[in-house]
């Protein structure tokens, strides 16, 4: 069994293990992990999947091994590694910030949770008209709408 067998297996058993275990919880308390979860379950359980399809599918020239998996995105190797963790790091900052602000409005501002999500939302518009509409700048498809077929602002 090769080794990327044992990764998708540990997530698999380990978010079943979760979701399972929120099922002895009360019934507000458990919708969180469950909404979280039972996606995340069902993606661990395709990529286990696809991994086992792919056990023998050739490699592409410059790979050790050919690895079809849902999350497979085409590499642009023209970008140096070091900047492509930059941009990562960048986009992780992004994130991050963009979750703290929601948190304090939350509990710092004494906002409450709708107006938070009102903020939240006029944000992500506000972004999502700047780069995608204005700029034209791709965005790549999410791997969970593609598997589910879902189109969003299209």
């Amino acid at each position: 069994m090769p080794i990327r067998h044992f990764g998708s297996l540990f997530f698999c058993r380990s978010i079943a293990v979760l979701v399972g275990t929120a099922a002895r919880l009360d019934w507000d308390t458990r919708l969180f992990p469950w909404a979280i979860g039972i996606p995340a379950l069902a993606l661990a359980v395709r990529q286990l999947l696809a991994d086992w399809r792919s056990a023998g599918t050739n490699a592409e020239p410059g790979e050790a091994t050919r690895y079809v998996g849902v999350l497979d995105i085409p590499v642009d190797r023209s970008i140096p590694p070091d900047e492509m963790f930059r941009h990562t790091v960048w986009t992780a900052y992004w994130i991050l910030t963009f979750a703290c602000g929601i948190w304090f409005l939350i509990s710092e501002a004494n906002a409450g949770k709708f107006s938070a999500a009102i903020v939240g939302g006029l944000t992500f518009l506000f972004v999502w008209a700047l780069f995608d509409q204005l700029m034209h700048l791709a965005w790549p498809e999410a791997a969970l709408f593609t598997l589910l077929r879902f189109k969003v602002l299209q």
